[in-house]
């Protein structure tokens, strides 16, 4: 079984073999000063992608720094969603998945909500909510 910090490391693994720059944001581990790199990145007119629940979860519930940094930087939120026609599902908190060899996958590009500034705590949780309503349309839960 790979933990949370092997599937971390997975996934980065695999960016840095697509030529891609790797950004480790942990909200459980210096994650101020991570978004805060993450800002500088975006600003630099760089895409970036997140895993939206975390390294902790619970599943399918946004975190809070995919809206601060979305706030932060003005930049858009794409929904983007894998499909596998054949996968492995980890025993992890997450139900972590790994494509099998050969399997087909549909990716499902939802459209970007604009992501509103709020100024209190409250007005921020509703905005949460809000988007994460919108990236879970396209979502099969299993």
């Amino acid at each position: 079984m790979i933990n949370q910090t092997g599937c971390c490391a997975l996934l980065a693994g695999l960016g840095e073999r697509l030529n891609d720059e790797v950004v480790v944001c942990c909200s459980s581990r210096k994650g101020d000063s991570a978004c805060r790199q993450l800002a500088e990145f975006v600003a630099q007119v760089k895409d970036v992608m997140v895993t939206p629940d975390g390294p902790r979860g619970p599943a399918y519930e946004l975190g809070q720094g995919v809206v601060f940094l979305a706030q932060q930087s003005g930049a858009a939120v794409v929904p983007v969603n894998l499909e596998y026609s054949s996968c492995w599902r980890l025993k992890s908190w997450d139900r972590f998945i790994l494509p099998k060899p050969f399997s087909k996958v549909q990716v499902i590009f939802g459209c970007p909500p604009h992501v509103r500034l709020t100024k209190a705590e409250s007005e921020f949780e509703r905005e949460r909510w809000r988007l994460q309503a919108a990236m879970m349309q396209r979502v099969e839960r299993r």
